[in-house]
């Protein structure tokens, strides 16, 4: 008696996925938008989110927008909050050693410039980039001015369709 080995099923290939629809992609990159400017943070109020940094860091903190007046960079520590971090150091007076005049609480005009106020009209912490060396750089969106930017340029996302189908961010 021999024996016959069974038959195994053989797989049947899945047919090749669709390329996308150019206006299913606009749609998709237009939600993405809008939830990333819904979900940017108020640079001038507190954070409602925390984002634990893991290891020893260097962030980027530009000082004006754009940063064409050079960019701060300060070391944030393990297990910090990196959007409280951020927040205080923006929400500091700005410093007499760069040209500011501080004024008296008495004064008539009683206004002390805070670091947020040279990021632009309405500066929000949409995320941050993290580069080969580890440094984190804010992405900043600007509800009033409608831009985006982070340190010295401005910064763009697309969308793809990841393996289940679905529209994933990809930043540039």
């Amino acid at each position: 008696m021999s024996i016959t080995p069974k038959p195994e099923p053989e797989d049947t290939p899945l047919p090749p996925r669709p390329a996308p629809d150019a206006k299913a992609k606009q749609a998709a990159l237009k939600a993405h938008a809008e939830y990333r400017r819904a979900q940017a943070w108020a640079i001038a109020r507190w954070p409602l989110e925390k984002r634990v940094v893991p290891r020893r860091a260097r962030v980027h903190l530009p000082r004006t927008y754009l940063a064409r007046h050079g960019s701060d960079v300060r070391v944030v520590h393990a297990g910090a909050d990196l959007n409280q971090f951020v927040h205080g150091h923006y929400c500091e007076e700005v410093d007499a050693a760069r040209g500011a005049r501080k004024l008296a609480a008495g004064d008539a005009e009683g206004v002390l410039a805070r670091r947020h106020e040279y990021l632009g009209p309405d500066p929000r912490v949409v995320g941050y980039w993290v580069d080969a060396e580890g440094d984190y750089h804010v992405k900043f969106y600007d509800t009033f001015l409608g831009d985006q930017w982070m340190d010295d340029r401005k910064w763009k996302f697309d969308v793809r369709m990841d393996e289940d189908g679905k529209w994933v961010d990809v930043d540039d």
